[in-house]
């Protein structure tokens, strides 16, 4: 037997194995059908010839790797390889920074100021710009909340 069939074996097996543990514990349909697909996708791609391709390039890997010196230019090079990896899995974790939600009343203003032409980036650059933010309101104190009791006992609040 060829080394790519012994593969395809392998992972369907394994796939079947899965899906037998998942069909156990949720009972349905879905488990079944999602193992199901799961399994025909390693037999389309021996069919396809696409798991001998795969073999054929890890096999070139490991003659390259034994026949290839290491040199310290090969260590920087596996080395920023590595780092780069790790920062691209670690960025997918970071949570996005929070913008600023835009209030309805805001976007028709900035929607009415677009003119025929304009592009609408413009206008949202310009939108924004237009009006400077209002400044925060100082906290609250005790005797602002006094003066607006007495406010309100007269009816004025």
């Amino acid at each position: 037997m060829e080394a790519p069939l012994i593969i395809t074996i392998f992972l369907m097996t394994l796939i079947v194995a899965i899906t037998a543990g998942l069909w156990a514990r949720h009972r349905g349909a879905r488990p079944l059908m999602g193992g199901i697909g799961a399994l025909l996708i390693p037999l389309g791609l021996y069919l396809l010839g696409v798991t001998r391709l795969a073999y054929n390039g890890v096999v070139s890997l490991i003659d390259w790797a034994q026949r290839t010196a290491w040199s310290p230019v090969m260590t920087w090079g596996a080395s920023l390889a590595g780092v780069g990896l790790l920062m691209f899995v670690v960025s997918r974790f970071i949570q996005p920074a929070a913008r600023p939600a835009v209030e309805p009343d805001r976007k028709a203003a900035v929607a009415s100021k677009a003119r025929p032409g304009q592009s609408s980036s413009a206008v949202v650059a310009t939108g924004p710009a237009a009006k400077p933010a209002p400044a925060k309101a100082p906290a609250r104190t005790a005797e602002d909340d006094e003066v607006e009791d007495i406010l309100r006992k007269r009816g004025l609040l």
